[in-house]
């Protein structure tokens, strides 16, 4: 039986924007600070006594920080926590290569029982949220682009982890398969290719793991080019998942 939501940080609670939360539920949040193993001991713990938990800080110290915790504690004794890693990819820049993340993709999807989304804006980030709550494993949700960020859903939609959203059909000559920051990205590439008289469908890979595999086998069946986008390393991540697909 679930007990609620708990919420715990690493030292993030603005730049996570939970300060509300924190102010009208104090006993539902914990700061741990710059602690994150203990931050996935202390999430572990709490969802083996049947709380729902989710855990936030920046995405390199939410993901490699704490890899073998998230290794042992979650994927291999099963315990369910949504992990949620913020300002992933480049967006952190200013502050230097600790906090630039594009190994993420490519390190959490490695693990097992562990699924891995990346969505494209506010709208998808609430929706992938609450389907990550309601998952039956742990999830590493990754954040990426500035804020505010660019608008991709202006009207709702269904959000299925596991299944890509197909956003713009214009033709069959290039698919475009984004994720994160590169969906908005990718539907201004759409409008180039418009004008070039290029057909291209756009589609949001918002899950790279476990990757919709029955529209890629339709892309691939279909599409005379396959292209990728991602705000990440090309080792590993959505590119990899799409290629591993189609090589098999």
């Amino acid at each position: 039986t679930k007990k609620g939501l708990i919420i715990i940080s690493g030292d993030t609670s603005t730049s996570a924007g939970l300060e509300r939360f924190k102010k009208k539920y104090p006993e539902k949040y914990f700061d741990v600070g710059i602690a994150e193993q203990n931050m996935i001991g202390i999430a572990a713990g709490l969802a083996s006594e049947g709380h729902q938990v989710i855990t936030t800080t920046f995405a390199p110290f939410q993901t490699m920080r704490c890899l073998e915790q998230i290794k042992v504690n979650l994927g291999y004794m099963k315990h369910k926590v949504v992990m949620v890693g913020l300002a992933s990819g480049l967006v952190q820049g200013m502050l230097g290569f600790t906090h630039c993340c594009i190994e993420d993709l490519s390190v959490m999807r490695s693990l097992p029982g562990i699924s891995v989304i990346s969505p494209a804006d506010s709208l998808s980030t609430i929706k992938a949220t609450l389907a990550s709550i309601e998952h039956n494993q742990s999830v590493y949700l990754r954040l990426t682009g500035p804020t505010p960020n660019p608008t991709v859903y202006s009207n709702d939609f269904d959000f299925k982890i596991g299944k890509s959203n197909t956003l713009i059909e214009n033709g069959d000559d290039i698919a475009l398969v984004s994720c994160g920051s590169m969906v908005y990205n990718s539907v201004e590439v759409i409008n180039l290719l418009k004008k070039r008289k290029v057909g291209a469908s756009l589609f949001d890979m918002h899950t790279i793991k476990p990757i919709d595999r029955d529209v890629l086998k339709k892309i691939n069946k279909n599409f005379k080019l396959l292209v990728t986008f991602e705000e990440h390393s090309i080792i590993g991540g959505l590119g990899s998942a799409v290629a591993e697909y189609i090589s098999s």
